[in-house]
Order: C-alpha cells, then structure tokens, then sequence
C-alpha cells in the first residue's frame, strides 16, 4: 500500500548586495543572466517493522490515503516525500521611494526527502510473508524513484525557463521583493509538479490491483500470523 505523496518547498534569501542607483526610479533589464545550481536528492528508503496491521492501516488514513474494501486489510505501507527547495542570491539597486530588486544566482533541491517502507509486524523478517509484502512495497519505491529521475530534468529546464524570464522587481523592502521572485519561481513550477504527482498516483495505482494481490496471497500460505485474521487470506499490501 502507498500513502499520500507529498510536496515540501521550501524558500530561502540571502546575500543582499548593493548596486549603483537607476535614474528616474526605473528598474533596468538584467544585464546577466542568473546562475542555477541544480541538484537532485535521493534520499535512501527506511525499512520498518515496529507497527502491527492496524497501526499501518491507521498511519495510511492520516496520511490521507483512502483505507476502503480490500485495502482496509493491508499489510504494508510506503510513503514518500518530494522537497523543491529555492533559495537566491540577490542584489538590489537604490530607486525612488524603493529598491529595484535582482536575483544572482537560485540553488535548487529536488528530489525525494525521505522514503519509508513497512511491513506489518506480524510477519517478521525471514517469513515468506515478510518477504512478499516487502517485494511488492520495493515495486513502489523503485517506481517513486524513477519518477523523479524521469521529471528531474524537466524541472530544471523550465526553471532555466523562467529564469529567463524574470523581470527586475520594484519594492519598498528588498528582503520582500526577493522572497516574491522566488515564490513566483515556485508558483510557475506547480503545474509540472502536480502533473508528476498525478502520474505517480497512477503508475502506483497500476499495481494495487486485485490481481496482483491475488497473485501475491497465492506465494505464502500463513497470512493468519498472529491469528488477526480470519480463515480467508487477507490481501497482500496495496
């Protein structure tokens, strides 16, 4: 079973310099373009073993993840979480009443912050439940995983996009008009973001079927451990 994806962004300034003062309060174009620092993360994923059945059924529904039907008998559970961090550079040209503000330079951080993988602790290592619940939950990390890798350069390049086209920003406090540039940066890379979310939700939908839970019940024969479950064997994890 797979819990909620979720987005983090984080924003951050610093480096304010300061640059000689454009006549009549205009804001001239850039007169270089802003240096990107780009860097995919890929944090390792954490095996747990400590929650029981219900407590991975319970962790999924406050994640958000809809716990109905078959899946309210799940056994495992991965989570992951996506980071886009923004931080800039920036320097700022003294205008009438204000500041025309410029960014230098944007580091980026892109990629997975931290993946969990668990397995009900029922089934302990070694069991041949553990081991099929842990395969099919593995299906997932390496499809969340490959996702990113896949959408890790589309998201550079239309950052480089919209670096290209930021405009020298006019405001009273310099440290304001920095942060607005890089939430505009962010607001114009949520549609790629939310695109690579949906696609995960179906590429990991795409193997939580009946089917493949099927298959996967039929690999073990002691789904009952801990006799939580009735006679009939409860569905591998989603």
């Amino acid at each position: 079973m797979r819990g909620t994806l979720a987005i983090l962004i984080c924003l951050s300034v610093c480096g304010l310099a300061w640059a000689q003062t454009p006549s009549l309060g205009q804001c001239p174009p850039y007169a270089q373009s802003i240096k990107l620092n780009f860097v995919t993360d890929n944090a390792p994923a954490t095996l747990n073993n400590n929650l029981n059945a219900t407590g991975l059924q319970n962790m999924a529904r406050l994640s958000g993840a809809r716990v109905a039907g078959r899946h309210q008998r799940a056994l495992g559970l991965t989570t992951s979480q996506v980071g886009l961090s923004l931080g800039g550079r920036t320097y700022a040209i003294p205008a009438k009443d204000g500041y025309c503000v410029y960014l230098s330079s944007v580091e980026a951080g892109f990629g997975y912050r931290r993946m969990d993988v668990m397995v009900a602790s029922e089934f302990p290592p070694g069991s041949c439940e553990y081991n099929a619940i842990l395969d099919h939950e593995n299906q997932h990390v390496a499809i969340n995983r490959s996702t990113v890798r896949e959408y890790a350069p589309r998201v550079r390049q239309e950052l480089e996009r919209l670096l290209q086209s930021v405009q020298p920003r006019f405001s009273r406090d310099p440290q304001l008009g920095s942060d607005d540039k890089l939430k505009a940066l962010h607001d114009g890379l949520d549609p790629l973001l939310s695109e690579m979310e949906r696609l995960l939700e179906a590429r990991n939908a795409a193997i939580d079927t009946d089917y493949n839970y099927t298959a996967i019940g039929e690999l073990c024969k002691n789904w009952n451990h801990g006799n939580i479950w009735s006679p009939v064997s409860p569905a591998p994890p989603r």
